[in-house]
């Protein structure tokens, strides 16, 4: 097996550009690919689930579609942890998560008419108590 510092002789003759050109497509690709699946099933799913089971949009919001754009992080960490032992899953779980809110703040924010939203101040105020009730336990935890 080769070194980790050694260059494959093929990336030489080849140079950078076609791999970069293929990375860039393959993500493209994938996101795309992701928003159809969310738009032709996950959103239709949580529509049904919420009819069904009476919920309220804005409590469907805060656990069903958490639940399901927090997967990831929720699954590598597990990887992280069960399986290579590793210490990664707290950092994924923690950056991700002020990655996930600080772009979706700003996405409201940038998408709203006037760069003004109307919120209900009970809603935020749950909001903000439940995520300070997590950061906490966090702490306690860690």
């Amino acid at each position: 097996m080769a070194d980790e510092d050694e260059v494959p002789a093929w990336v030489g003759e080849l140079g950078a550009a076609p791999s970069y050109v293929l990375l860039i497509t393959g993500t493209l690709v994938l996101f795309w690919a992701l928003s159809v699946v969310c738009e032709e099933r996950f959103v239709p799913a949580l529509s049904v689930i919420c009819e069904r089971c009476a919920i309220p949009d804005d409590i469907a919001g805060a656990t069903i579609m958490a639940a399901g754009a927090s997967s990831p992080e929720v699954f590598s960490s597990l990887v992280a942890l069960f399986i290579t032992h590793s210490s990664l899953g707290v950092g994924t779980v923690v950056g991700s998560e002020i990655f996930n809110h600080l772009c979706i703040c700003a996405g409201s924010v940038l998408s709203a008419k006037g760069g003004v939203l109307i919120l209900d101040k009970a809603i935020v105020a749950r909001e903000a108590s439940f995520y300070l009730l997590s950061l906490v336990l966090l702490l306690y935890f860690l």
